[in-house]
């Protein structure tokens, strides 16, 4: 009786046009895996999360929705995505991701406006957590050998600009299908003054 917990995550969407570079990408990194088993993300699923809350109860996700009420007093900004990535860094790769280029720093500030005013509302940031946005391409099932890994972390790869202008809260609600993002609130970046 309104205990049910939710996956919660925010995040920045990218538009259309970038979405499309990035799934051009991701097609040819399938080729480049070969036989390893790969689960790739869904082009129209593709974000850049900022803060994910894991399974949240109705009370966390009501201050959620007050931390994104009202525009965030940061200018809209670019971003564009370059270099590929693994983590973890070290043993068996789990996760292939697409890193960010330019509006990285932007992207920082806008984190950590977020986790300023998550802690007025008792939200409890991940501190201790470096923040290292990226755009999540592939999950691998198999594993992955080392050869294999640095092969493909040189396939040249960018995408972008995409311009950023608001951040989403979404639930995302897992399926055999796959995940699936509802959008539950959203502020707009205003810059300030």
């Amino acid at each position: 009786m309104g205990h049910e917990s939710k996956r919660l995550f925010i995040a920045v969407d990218i538009d259309e046009m970038t979405r499309e570079q990035v799934g051009r990408i991701s097609a040819g990194l399938r080729e480049a895996i070969g036989h390893t088993k790969a689960s790739f993300v869904r082009q129209d699923r593709m974000h850049l999360t900022l803060h994910f809350f894991g399974s949240a109860d109705t009370a966390l996700e009501a201050r959620v929705r007050d931390t994104l009420a009202g525009p965030i007093a940061e200018p809209p900004f670019d971003v564009s995505f370059e270099g590929l990535g693994f983590f973890p860094e070290r043993g068996s790769p789990r996760v292939l991701w697409l890193g960010v280029g330019a509006g990285l720093e932007q992207l920082r500030r806008l984190q950590r406006a977020l986790v300023i005013r998550g802690e007025r509302h008792a939200i409890p940031s991940q501190t201790g957590e470096s923040f290292n946005p990226h755009l999540t391409l592939a999950r691998f099932k198999d594993r992955v050998p080392r050869a294999k890994v640095a092969e493909i972390a040189d396939i040249r790869a960018s995408a972008g600009p995409a311009r950023i202008d608001r951040v989403t809260l979404y639930e995302s609600r897992l399926s055999p299908a796959g995940p699936t993002y509802v959008p539950l609130a959203e502020a707009l970046l205003k810059p300030s003054g």
